[in-house]
């Protein structure tokens, strides 16, 4: 089977078929849609035509911005910025690490899915990415006179797939060949894999003079490159981003796959979506005179906004708190950023040494906000505790980092304990309904996956 007819979106079973046609309908705008008779393929002839390269390319950004925003909405529902307050058992297994390999909606749904979709979304976009990139290559699309910028989009985009699939799962499979079952990888392995197509996006953008996809690349390299424990590359990349840069994933509320999840999910007033509430750590943060974070005293943190809803959750008995970074259903969802850079930067600084350099960068943040500054000395340990903090509140919700650091740091003296572990806000393992948690940390790799793969 010609897989331009059918993605093979993991390296098992999990397919989808592309979803062309519907673009290609509305490019008819003087057409009587109700009389087009919709075929049930686009032929594979077809994806091949240059004249589409615009629309296939779109198609792929698409495919990368809902699974991108469908994994930043999970990975804060299981991480401790959230806690439960849905009356639905799924959702609710989210919000207490109970969600298993054999859980069908999050191995096998789609974009735009019940609950957390996203094992065949991130591969889907994995898949996409890969596959018109060589398409581009290709002599059917040599005379495309912006083919570089447009391989490296492909290349930056699907390595933000990767990064995702290498930071939050226990461990993963990449076909080495489309269609063909990939060996056990990782994470790092996976990471390592993200790397190599930012350091192909930063070549080609820089070919094409494509400034915004080189940012993009640079940022997600990075990124890559701290979870790798490459330090001096970090320092390199980091320090290259543009001042200001932000690229997001747009959402609209047009369907299911385009509304911002983190809205959806936990915020809406609407219906039966108030299915976690944020957690009270992340309320009333603060900062003290001498730039020590804090919590209720001292000067209110700009970055974690948090406010009650004036109701409960779904489940009739939490009070629901919400964040102010997502507000609707077509509130945009960073993809990379200059504070993420700078983020990264201070870190790596830090860990590798620099210590005042590193506080320097968390200085000039804070200057921005009005926040007071770090005015103590702290330590190399208390530095790194410093910009964890930081970060927590910088990316509230935001990029799938909090999940990030909490399994990064996982085993360390800076371990941050879910909840339900102890040193978390539910030491016990139950939640404040009495709820027992589960044992997920890191997302497992789907039961259908391991059924398909004879590798695993």
């Amino acid at each position: 089977m010609d897989t331009d007819l059918v993605t093979r979106a993991g390296a098992g079973r999990v397919a989808r078929r592309l979803a062309l046609i519907p673009l290609l309908a509305l490019a008819a705008c003087d057409m009587d849609l109700l009389s087009v008779e919709t075929p049930g393929q686009v032929a594979a002839d077809d994806l091949r035509n240059p004249a589409l390269v615009n629309l296939l390319v779109d198609s792929a950004i698409s495919d990368l911005e809902c699974a991108w925003n469908q994994y930043v909405a999970g990975s804060a529902a299981l991480s401790d910025e959230y806690i439960a307050s849905s009356g639905n058992l799924a959702l609710r297994d989210w919000t207490t690490r109970r969600t298993l390999s054999t859980d069908v909606s999050f191995g096998q749904g789609g974009c735009g899915g019940a609950v957390f979709p996203m094992y065949t979304p991130l591969h889907t976009a994995r898949f996409q990415t890969a596959n018109i990139y060589d398409k581009l290559a290709s002599p059917d699309f040599a005379e495309i006179p912006n083919r570089a910028s447009l391989q490296a989009t492909m290349r930056a985009y699907g390595g933000f797939a990767l990064t995702a699939l290498g930071e939050g799962f226990c461990e993963m499979t990449i076909p080495t060949e489309e269609g063909v079952p990939g060996p056990l990888l990782q994470p790092n392995q996976v990471l390592e894999a993200a790397e190599r197509h930012f350091t192909q996006a930063i070549e080609l953008a820089q070919q094409a003079g494509n400034d915004d996809i080189r940012n993009l690349a640079l940022v997600g390299r990075a990124r890559a490159r701290l979870n790798l424990g490459n330090f001096s590359g970090v320092v390199a990349d980091a320090a290259q981003v543009q001042a200001g840069y932000r690229k997001v994933a747009t959402r609209d509320g047009s369907a299911g796959r385009r509304v911002n999840y983190n809205f959806e999910r936990f915020s809406a007033p609407d219906g039966f979506r108030q299915n976690a509430s944020v957690a009270p750590n992340f309320r009333e943060l603060t900062i003290a005179a001498d730039g020590r974070p804090t919590e209720g005293a001292g000067v209110p943190d700009p970055r974690v906004e948090v406010v009650f809803a004036n109701r409960n959750g779904t489940d009739g008995v939490t009070p629901h708190f919400i964040n102010t970074k997502h507000t609707s259903q077509s509130a945009p969802v960073v993809i990379a950023s200059y504070r993420e850079a700078q983020l990264f930067l201070a870190e790596a600084h830090i860990r590798g040494g620099a210590v005042e350099q590193g506080v320097d960068i968390l200085n000039t943040r804070r200057a921005e906000l009005g926040l007071p500054e770090i005015t103590y000395a702290p330590s190399q340990a208390e530095a790194v505790a410093l910009v964890l903090e930081e970060r927590r509140r910088e990316f509230f919700v935001e990029g799938g980092h909090r999940f990030n650091d909490m399994l990064r740091f996982r085993g360390t003296p800076h371990e941050i304990p879910f909840l339900g572990e102890p040193g978390s806000i539910h030491p016990d393992g139950v939640d404040h309904t009495g709820y027992a948690y589960g044992t997920m940390t890191c997302f497992p790799l789907p039961d259908v996956e391991r059924a398909g793969n004879p590798n695993l």
